[in-house]
């Protein structure tokens, strides 16, 4: 094996997955690795989920690198040769490392979890989204109770106590130190006094008393926020301190759901990807500009990972954005046009469907519906690449 070839396996490629004639070397890289994120004995959290883990992770690093210095993978960090190429990172003068676990191959995940050693598990929640590789919910929560079950006894694990699946998971955990978070009342850190306040974000308390005022848009990042802060005050923070560096540092990421202003047109960027459950949780986002807006429409490409059944799987959205008040739905892509076939089933022709083929005809058709006052909402797999028709929607109305 030439030198080049083996730093790039040691860098970018490794994982137990490796072809036979590198797996002896890869072994041996792993030990390394481990063994190097075991001279840092810091609080390492290990973030894992269907959806929100980026969000999550971002939450937590705006708290924790106010005032400290924080190593953590880079977004989307779904391969475990992103995992341990942020471990080799590690340096003395890190204090927290944050492991996003966006890896949905069961065994790379395994691997990934044993490398970081995580002394802190979050698990967001478990969905549908990987469907096409892991077959139902139950097995992905299998793979991701891994994190939770491979915790020292010393450490925390933190759950979203509104899901079944992951509240269940304390019961793996080698340590008694669970901590629950959620709209559930009876978690150690819940969210109530919900305010959604359209364009300008979302404000919720914690536990009933202290307040938080975020640039977030729907349900789904209302549980992001409460995971970060449930690891914060496990590491000790406290709610002041919390609230100030959340506020002050944390923003979502382009095409994860962040609001585009221009003029009195707001746009939900939700390009990305779309998945069953962030499709769901992207309506609902858009529902809450119900009294900030004259006019919704829904631009909606193809979802990823629709299952085995991928007519269906549109279908079904379709059935469930009939019963939404959105005044104009715009479809994109081989799949989407079963949400509009959907839509037309229970709807009765209540809204405006335009089912298009291409990008061009997208534009055209948005540019059709757009009236002053409007909040559009854009969605789709990420091979669609909707983020190009979207600029152009945005230049027009600039």
């Amino acid at each position: 094996m030439t030198s080049e070839k083996a730093e790039h396996l040691y860098l970018d490629e490794i994982s137990l997955l490796g072809s036979e004639e590198y797996e002896a070397y890869i072994r041996l890289n792993l030990r390394k690795i481990l063994a190097h994120r075991r001279e840092h004995d810091i609080p390492v959290i290990g973030i894992a989920g269907a959806e929100g883990k980026t969000t999550a992770k971002r939450m937590l690093s705006a708290i924790l690198s106010a005032n400290h210095s924080v190593l953590e993978t880079p977004p989307d960090c779904s391969t475990a040769s992103g995992v341990t190429s942020t471990l080799l990172k590690l340096n003395e003068h890190h204090e927290f490392a944050i492991i996003e676990l966006g890896i949905v191959e069961s065994r790379q995940f395994e691997m990934a979890v044993k490398v970081a050693e995580p002394n802190i598990a979050v698990v967001t929640n478990i969905g549908e989204a990987h469907l096409a590789s892991l077959g139902d919910k139950h097995l992905i929560a299998d793979a991701k109770v891994e994190l939770v079950r491979r915790l020292p006894e010393e450490g925390f694990a933190i759950l979203n106590i509104d899901d079944d699946l992951v509240s269940a998971m304390g019961k793996y955990s080698p340590s008694s130190k669970i901590i629950k978070f959620g709209l559930n009342k009876n978690a150690h850190f819940f969210a109530n006094k919900i305010e959604y306040l359209g364009p300008d974000g979302i404000v919720f308390h914690v536990n009933g008393f202290y307040d938080f005022h975020l640039p977030i848009y729907g349900s789904t990042s209302i549980y992001n926020a409460l995971a970060a802060i449930s690891v914060a005050r496990v590491l000790g923070f406290e709610f002041e301190e919390i609230r100030e560096s959340l506020q002050k540092n944390f923003s979502l990421l382009e095409h994860r759901g962040n609001l585009i202003k221009h003029s009195d047109t707001y746009i939900l960027d939700y390009t990305y990807d779309a998945t069953i459950n962030s499709v769901n949780k992207a309506c609902e986002s858009l529902m809450q500009f119900k009294g900030f807006s004259k006019k919704r429409v829904l631009v909606i490409g193809d979802i990823n990972n629709p299952g085995p059944d991928a007519k269906s799987t549109h279908l079904a959205m379709g059935y469930y954005i009939a019963a939404l008040p959105i005044d104009v739905v715009v479809t994109i892509g081989e799949n989407a046009k079963y949400v509009a076939e959907g839509i037309k089933t229970m709807n009765h022709n209540k809204k405006i469907l335009s089912v298009c083929e291409d990008n061009e005809t997208l534009i055209e058709s948005v540019k059709t519906y757009l009236e002053p006052e409007s909040t559009l909402l854009f969605i789709g797999s990420r091979d669609l690449k909707l983020d190009e028709p979207l600029k152009e929607i945005i230049q027009y109305i600039s």
